[in-house]
């Protein structure tokens, strides 16, 4: 059986905190190093793991998602042929190590350091985890999509606050004060569109992403917007493959809330998900509901017998079993209800 050892990640902007853990002991004061986050700092690195992981048959490295911060490190490990693993920071901070009696308590103190070993640690218990999927870094092209993406969303904010200002105050302002605001919103509804080309032309750099993309469009009711942060928050479908997985990262999936028998409340959505994914969707399925026959039906239908709330959701998560179905199958999107009518063609939005 190889030996294994253990080594966690604690990233910020300017410094990268390591320790080791062999799944025996835990030395608190040789096991830890701290260097910076650059290449002199992972030179640093790669002597310090050539030290201590003599012995030793492979070596297993874990870190939370920080962004953009951990993107040089997780290059430099995969350069170096290293086995690493992200982990969602939320599930990283429940995480309660089972220590000897004696030994630090990880749960109470909050340091670099300390959140090195509470990584390392988790790596030892979740290392078949990390043999079986280990994490993987995206094209660059992904990183500048994801950028873009974020941009985007900004100017939509703002120019929706111009919008808004121009519609309900205007009539109070000056009207140099309107002529400003008014150069503004071109200015930023010029820079949406540059911002939309320049998505464009990154998205046919890369098969993969621009196959994905071609693919989730052809879905009546998902356009570029979901499209494009489906394949950002999933990491082109290589970080989450699962659909039920991505809709509890998005706070559409259920959950039950019991206890004993005097706690018995009925199943709700989590409130932790992430909400601007979520609020995306909810506008492309109402328009579904508006555009798309089935999708309406079913509205109509199940509206009938439960709350609106909840049928709402189902079509939520209906629109995201279709996205990785066409994912999963490689070919676009086909409705089944056409055939059944002897037709070939449906008319959606896109």
């Amino acid at each position: 059986m190889d030996k294994e050892l253990y080594i966690g990640v604690d990233v910020s902007k300017q410094t990268l905190d390591l320790a080791y853990y062999d799944g025996e002991s835990i030395d608190w004061k040789k096991a830890h190093i701290k260097v910076s986050n650059n290449n002199a700092g992972f030179k640093k690195i790669g002597s310090w793991v050539a030290k201590v992981s003599k012995g030793f048959d492979i070596v297993l490295f874990c870190m939370e998602y920080t962004g953009l911060y951990a993107q040089d490190f997780r290059l430099w490990l995969e350069e170096k042929h290293y086995i690493y693993r992200m982990v969602e920071p939320r599930k990283m901070h429940r995480f309660e190590p089972d220590l000897d009696d004696g030994l630090r308590s990880l749960d109470r103190i909050k340091t670099d350091e300390l959140d090195s070993f509470r990584i390392a640690i988790y790596c030892e218990q979740n290392h078949r985890k990390i043999l079986r999927n280990p994490s993987k870094l995206p094209p660059p092209v992904y990183f500048k999509l994801k950028r873009l993406l974020a941009e985007r969303k900004q100017t939509v904010k703002q120019s929706v606050l111009y919008k808004q200002q121009l519609h309900d105050i205007c009539a109070y302002d000056t009207d140099l004060s309107v002529e400003r605001k008014n150069g503004q919103l071109k200015t930023l509804n010029d820079a949406l569109k540059g911002i939309d080309n320049e998505i464009d032309m990154y998205i046919k750099e890369d098969a993969d992403i621009s196959k994905n993309f071609s693919l989730l469009t052809s879905i009546p009711g998902i356009g570029r917007v979901v499209a494009l942060e489906t394949i950002v928050l999933t990491e082109n479908f290589m970080a989450i493959d699962n659909p039920r997985k991505y809709a509890c990262y998005i706070g559409v999936a259920p959950f039950k809330k019991e206890s004993g028998t005097s706690v018995r409340k009925g199943s709700s959505v989590s409130k932790k998900g992430f909400k601007q994914a979520k609020a995306d969707l909810s506008i492309a399925c109402l328009v579904c509901m508006q555009h798309i026959p089935n999708i309406r039906d079913y509205w109509e239908r199940k509206r009938k017998e439960k709350c609106s709330g909840i049928v709402f959701n189902a079509i939520k998560f209906k629109m995201i079993l279709r996205m990785f179905a066409v994912i999963k199958r490689g070919t676009p999107y086909v409705e089944t209800d056409n055939y059944r009518n002897g037709k070939n063609k449906q008319p959606g939005v896109n």
